[in-house]
């Protein structure tokens, strides 16, 4: 393997950054772009910041390496899918304490750039309980101009990765998506450690069926192999590969 850098950029963070909150993800997207999220790195007013890609989702074009910003207002999303055929983005968002979530962007190329409210509003609060003026997290995104997520957890589950399961995994599936979730052994009844089958309406603006599959360790990463009709889950704790498939 040969190793060349791809993309950098002068935006940078001091030294006192939080790494577990670097988000990472990286998609295909459309027009020979991918999409790339961007933690908030523990900065957290970063990701308010239009003149930063700090707490972003973003595109980068793969022969110019031009970007854009696509969204804002992320703290940690390390869930991402692009859907060619209705042209929405899917992301799952890491909440702080409590208040995990899954967003839509219903218009990913339309020049306005998407707002899901970190930090100044969030179903989850910061983890020594203290009110922060610049990070309030309000409990309503909509009334400070912010999207809603379309679902938040609270408790969290520690989500991950989202991906989209097709009729050919089972007829019943139309808009089906699994979703992992990281967390702990012991919070299983929280949906820790587990598979959230979500399944959305026509037009993606609800969620019509929940199912959750408990798997009993911290779930990484997942893929459907569409030839297998399977699906690969990164199993970090043990570590392995995990198989998931219908038996009947």
């Amino acid at each position: 393997l040969n190793f060349n850098e791809f993309f950098s950029y002068k935006d940078c963070i001091d030294k006192n950054a939080i790494p577990y909150m670097s988000g990472g993800r990286m998609v295909f997207f459309k027009n020979g772009k991918i999409l790339l999220t961007i933690g908030d790195w523990g900065h957290k007013t970063k990701a308010q910041d239009k003149n930063s890609i700090i707490g972003k989702i973003i595109s980068i074009d793969l022969q110019s390496k031009d970007y854009e910003i696509i969204s804002m207002g992320s703290r940690n999303a390390q869930g991402l899918y692009y859907d060619e055929d209705r042209d929405i983005i899917i992301h799952t968002e890491h909440g702080p304490i409590g208040g995990d979530e899954i967003n839509i962007n219903f218009h990913p190329d339309n020049k306005i750039i998407e707002n899901y409210g970190w930090p100044i509003s969030s179903y989850g609060e910061h983890d020594d309980g203290k009110f922060r003026k610049e990070a309030p997290l309000h409990k309503s995104h909509k009334d400070y101009g912010f999207i809603e997520p379309i679902k938040y957890y609270t408790p969290s589950i520690a989500i991950s990765e989202i991906v989209k399961i097709p009729s050919t995994f089972s007829e019943r599936f139309t808009n089906d998506f699994f979703i992992g979730a990281l967390g702990f052994k012991d919070q299983i009844n929280d949906g820790d450690q587990s598979i959230h089958h979500i399944r959305f309406n026509e037009n993606f603006d609800q969620i019509i069926f929940e199912d959750v599959i408990p798997i009993g360790e911290r779930i990484r990463d997942m893929i459907f192999i569409k030839e297998k009709n399977i699906i690969l889950m990164v199993l970090e704790s043990i570590p392995a590969i995990g198989v998931l498939k219908l038996i009947n």
